[in-house]
């Protein structure tokens, strides 16, 4: 098969980051990319570019922040481990990353799924007392096994297509969401207006239950959490297993439902609309159930889309532990349209809707498809050219 197994550190340069001091504020600022777990949990493809902070020059001076060229791999050593990024532009990343740049006989694409796959791995080999961390000289002595150099494009160029067509589909579902997005406040900037108390618009509104999860259990039912809930969708993939029980329908998500995250910082506020059947819904989150006959439901969901930061605002409780009440939430105001512009611009953001549905459905199955084809590949049982066949 003519595969090799060679360490990472042979296959590549493991590198570590850095802090510098906060208290200077000259170390932060305009300059470069400055990459932390945190950057790595919130994105959304496969290349990074920017984070929530940068650092100056001075900064990566007083660091042990490094500065690391295009086409390095972001790999996150703690809080989580395992979370994975290619470097689109030269970054530094903080010392909650460690960083491998490809030899001369690695393709970056490659590496970044191969590295993606052996997170189970990396959070085996690690340790800590306060927090699990894999280091930079455990990580350069796990081998891997590494193919030839064309064979190593030909996976990433499969595997790549695949994630070029999500990535497609996730960007034309954004477009979709801002045309909507735009055609609901041109209505409402008419003066068609009227505001009313969430819970006026609404059958119920009701926090999820506590479940007794049941991972291990593969044909136990879904339950939704916090993280199933992000950029107006709701996806399956968080979502955990659980003993099915007898609940309360308002404590259910049913297609067309409005569901809010309710606790946490960071989390709290995000709004997405479920369009499938029945399923459990966790109490970190609230299920808003539209009275069809007040308003249609498509234009009440659009009515909640990027109201996070109000939504928020009603949240009590200290930092950390806030929560949000459904008695809160039904209080929030709702900008709608008259009933007759309301029937009018449901029809208009429910085709919208439709095809956002339809690539949701995309997304998923090409995700499956990949995840299915990636160890696939990776561990050579499947050669390129049988994939592509």
């Amino acid at each position: 098969m003519n595969w090799r197994s060679v360490s990472l550190g042979q296959a590549g340069t493991i590198v570590g980051g850095g802090t510098p001091s906060t208290a200077n504020s000259k170390h932060f600022g305009d300059g470069y990319p400055w990459i932390t777990p945190k950057d790595l949990s919130r994105q959304r493809s496969r290349f990074v570019r920017t984070g929530e902070r940068s650092i100056t020059d001075s900064g990566l001076r007083a660091s042990s922040a490094k500065l690391l060229p295009t086409g390095t791999v972001i790999l996150s050593s703690r809080a989580p481990i395992g979370l994975t990024a290619i470097a689109a532009v030269p970054l530094t990343t903080n010392q909650g990353c460690r960083s491998f740049v490809p030899g001369d006989e690695v393709d970056t694409l490659f590496m970044y799924y191969l590295l993606g796959s052996m997170k189970d791995e990396f959070e085996r080999r690690a340790n800590g007392s306060t927090f699990k961390e894999i280091s930079g000289s455990t990580l350069s002595a796990i081998e891997v096994l590494l193919p030839p150099l064309e064979e190593q494009r030909g996976i990433a160029a499969t595997l790549g297509a695949l994630d070029d067509k999500i990535e497609s589909n996730r960007r034309a579902y954004s477009l979709l969401r801002e045309l909507g997005m735009a055609r609901f406040e041109y209505v409402i900037s008419r003066g068609n207006e009227r505001r009313l108390p969430l819970s006026d618009v609404s059958i119920s509104i009701a926090r999820g239950i506590a479940p007794n999860y049941a991972d291990d259990d593969p044909l136990a039912p879904l339950v939704l959490n916090q993280r199933c809930v992000r950029d107006g969708r709701i996806s399956l993939g968080p979502a955990r297993r659980m003993v099915d029980r007898q609940v309360a329908i308002a404590k259910k998500a049913s297609s067309g439902d409005i569901l809010v995250n309710s606790t946490g910082t960071g989390t709290l506020g995000r709004v997405g609309r479920w369009h499938k059947g029945s399923i459990f819904v966790d109490g970190h989150v609230s299920v808003v159930k539209p009275n069809s006959d007040v308003v249609p439901p498509t234009v009440l969901a659009y009515a909640l889309f990027g109201r996070e930061m109000d939504i928020e605002g009603l949240a009590t409780g200290s930092t950390g532990q806030t929560e949000l009440s459904p008695t809160m939430l039904g209080s929030l105001k709702v900008a709608l349209p008259s009933v007759d512009f309301a029937t009018e611009l449901e029809g208009d953001l429910f085709a919208l809707e439709r095809r956002s549905v339809q690539l949701e459905h995309e997304i998923l199955l090409l995700g499956q498809i990949r995840d299915a084809l990636l160890p696939e590949l990776l561990s050579g049982r499947i050669r390129v050219s049988e994939a592509v066949a």
